[in-house]
């Protein structure tokens, strides 16, 4: 587990110098929490439509809950991910391991990538417009 989640924070923060966006330390905690709420968007979707076969409809107290749901859950996994980083310095090993320049970027783009991909498809499944 730690070999993968040092990879995905590696990857991640690769990543995002390369795209000049990382400026904190907080900053690639931020966006594996991100992915990792979207991740849980897309199963909670996923259960809600295939529980009794209903479809999801945009109820506004309903709607704020969840969102306020998910905000906290990012909020969580922000602190939860923050704490196992920088805890001991974490990610000054994972930098210094020379292990990860060898694997290749494509598992971690797809990690970034794929939660938002299924959560477009399930909108449109939702929606009732078949892909």
């Amino acid at each position: 587990m730690h070999r993968i989640l040092g990879y995905l924070f590696y990857k991640t923060e690769r990543l995002t110098w390369l795209m000049d966006t990382r400026t904190y330390s907080w900053h690639t905690p931020l966006i594996l929490s991100i992915i990792l709420t979207i991740y849980s968007a897309d199963i909670t979707l996923a259960c809600l439509m295939t529980a009794e076969n209903i479809p999801i409809h945009p109820y506004k107290g309903l709607a704020d809950t969840i969102v306020w749901g998910f905000c906290i859950w990012c909020a969580i996994l922000w602190i939860a991910l923050h704490a196992y980083y920088h805890h001991k310095r974490r990610y000054l090993k994972i930098r210094q391991d020379k292990s990860y320049e060898q694997c290749s970027s494509i598992w971690a783009v797809l990690f970034l990538i794929l939660p938002l991909v299924i959560l477009i498809v399930l909108g449109h499944i939702a929606d009732g417009e078949m892909i």
